[in-house]
């Protein structure tokens, strides 16, 4: 019988605890989660029939392959998000698994060629200043961020840039 701990860390308080303190793990999981909701955005923009507004209750895959289908994202910006998806995946179902440096950079890598614009292409150009200048968690940050709003630039109406920048509660 398989062990199945195998390859995994067996939970104490102080691993779990510590996991509240993890700046990219918590950066990484919140960024997915506005990622997930940009996208919802975007799919209430050319509804089917068949949704029936039920965005939330699909998996991110899902909202991924129905934005490509529907035009609203090219191909590259759906394997970038697919590539957060996975990594995504990786942190929430096993314990004990961090980012590296070379998955962030890669991160910063697939956005770019996915069509996230960065203000300083060093991010993900450079390996050795990106990892001097911004680390982790500046590139985590630096991904999440600029891809939210480019997705919400493909969006026609203003509003809904305007609605992300601003500090308003909605």
């Amino acid at each position: 019988m398989k062990d199945p701990w195998e390859e995994r860390t067996k939970p104490s308080i102080d691993h779990i605890t510590s996991l509240f303190e993890n700046e990219v793990l918590g950066a990484f999981l919140a960024g997915h989660l506005v990622l997930e909701s940009v996208l919802v955005l975007m799919l209430e923009t050319t509804p089917n029939d068949s949704d029936k507004g039920r965005y939330f209750d699909w998996s991110f895959y899902r909202k991924i392959n129905a934005a490509e289908a529907r035009g609203l994202i090219h191909n590259g910006m759906a394997c970038f998000l697919h590539e957060v998806n996975g990594i995504r995946n990786r942190l929430a179902h096993k314990l004990d698994t961090s980012i590296s440096f070379d998955e962030a950079f890669f991160l910063a890598q697939k956005a770019a060629a996915g069509g996230v614009d960065f203000s300083d292409d060093t991010i993900h150009s450079d390996r050795m200043k990106s990892e001097e200048w911004y680390g982790i968690h500046g590139i985590v940050q630096e991904v999440f961020q600029n891809a939210s709003q480019d997705l919400l630039f493909l969006l026609e109406d203003d509003d809904h840039i305007t609605n992300f920048v601003s500090a308003n509660e909605t």
